[in-house]
């Protein structure tokens, strides 16, 4: 079964964030084996994934969003597959969506399947989203505006 093949790591790279539209947007790129980074894929995913996120709001709002989230930009054996990802109402994970694009136009970006939230790789920075999130946003401070830089320089380990 070659679909249940052995769990192997793959190379993740933390990416500079997009600050745009009022968001700021950690990301990161996953590297399937024999995929090589490509600084105009990740830039197109990164312009679909702030096309498709909801209008930004601030840390601030306890109602809505908080304009700060993240993206996996996975440069996959099928296809370039990036998971977008959004904090709101101070404690809620929200994914905007998921984002595809096949190899033979890979900054063409379409709708990804609607009912998958991420494989294992993409996963295992949700994750550490989330622990980065609790530590500095929802940490010990009293002033969750000064931790907001703290958030987007902590990522996830690299292989």
């Amino acid at each position: 079964m070659e679909h249940l093949k052995p769990f192997k790591e793959r190379d993740v790279l933390p990416l500079e964030p997009a600050v745009d539209q009022g968001w700021h947007l950690k990301r990161y790129a996953i590297l399937a084996e024999g995929r090589q980074f490509d600084a105009d894929v990740a830039a197109a995913a990164t312009a679909e994934a702030l096309k498709r996120l909801p209008e930004a709001g601030s840390l601030a709002n306890g109602t809505g969003n908080h304009g700060v989230g993240f993206q996996v930009i996975h440069f996959a054996e099928t296809a370039v597959v990036s998971p977008i990802f959004y904090w709101q109402w101070g404690s809620v994970l929200a994914r905007a969506c998921q984002i595809k694009a096949q190899w033979d136009a890979p900054t063409l970006f379409n709708d990804g399947v609607d009912e998958i939230v991420g494989c294992v790789w993409e996963m295992n920075i949700v994750q550490h989203e989330i622990e980065a999130w609790t530590s500095t946003l929802l940490g010990p401070s009293s002033d969750p505006q000064r931790q907001l830089p703290t958030y987007l320089e902590t990522f996830a380990q690299t292989s």
